[in-house]
């Protein structure tokens, strides 16, 4: 993971979430524009216990 590099992960999932490599959840990864400096990285990582399905639209 590098200094710009921010993850987002569920937090009681099924597994515990690979923040430093590939993790098996395949999470969304944009690029995020800075001002003051290179852009940096969010990685958006997705349950895998379901929850999304179960969440409101």
């Amino acid at each position: 993971m590098a200094a710009d590099d921010l993850h987002v992960t569920p937090t009681g999932d099924l597994i515990a979430h690979d923040t430093t490599g590939d993790c098996p959840c395949g999470p969304q990864v944009e690029r995020v524009a800075r001002d003051d400096g290179p852009d940096g990285w969010l990685h958006i990582h997705h349950s895998l216990d379901g929850r999304e399905r179960k969440e409101p639209q």
